[in-house]
């Protein structure tokens, strides 16, 4: 039995290496940020639902911190930043239009499928919840070409300064102009 579980384990070290690898690989290809998502207590979260025994194994035997730690130094040596992403709301917001359930509590995603209710889009909840990830790699990485905020409308307000001048010359006689005294 002892020899088995280090022949998985040592299988599971040799599988996240190579996986790490090829993501590293692939992001110095791009000139790419690598953006993952932050799974620090994803089993202590993930243990509290009623699962049977074989979905338990498999997500504690996943190697979570493992992969993430060798895509860090592999991109550290590579020179390729990696950004975690908090995992708050990355399976719940639709990657198409942004949008959030209205009500608390609910979600839009039931199981492993994704339906939106503002815009329709239905499809994979991995793989909405992964474009979202990539959304908020984006934002970091790109700031401000994301399309990840909506533009707000502006509007310009004048303001008759000559109301102001007597405060300011009472609070400050250095900001008072010649006008005013």
């Amino acid at each position: 039995l002892k020899r088995l579980s280090g022949r998985e384990r040592r299988y599971q070290q040799w599988l996240n290496h190579n996986i790490s690898k090829s993501v590293v690989k692939r992001a110095v290809e791009l000139s790419a940020s690598i953006a993952i998502e932050d799974l620090t207590g994803i089993r202590e979260r993930t243990n509290q639902q009623p699962r049977n025994k074989t979905e338990r194994r498999r997500s504690n035997s996943w190697a979570f911190y493992q992969l993430r730690t060798f895509i860090e130094y592999k991109a550290r040596s590579a020179g390729v930043q990696v950004i975690p992403i908090p995992p708050a709301y990355t399976s719940q917001m639709c990657h198409k239009c942004l949008h959030i359930h209205p009500i608390k509590g609910k979600s839009y995603r039931s199981g492993k499928t994704f339906k939106c209710g503002h815009c329709g889009w239905h499809g994979d909840a991995d793989f909405n919840g992964a474009n979202n990830i990539a959304l908020v790699g984006l934002s970091i990485n790109q700031p401000g070409g994301t399309g990840l905020s909506c533009k707000l409308s502006q509007t310009v307000e004048y303001v008759q300064l000559g109301l102001f001048d007597d405060f300011r010359a009472t609070e400050n006689p250095d900001l008072c102009d010649s006008r005013s005294g």
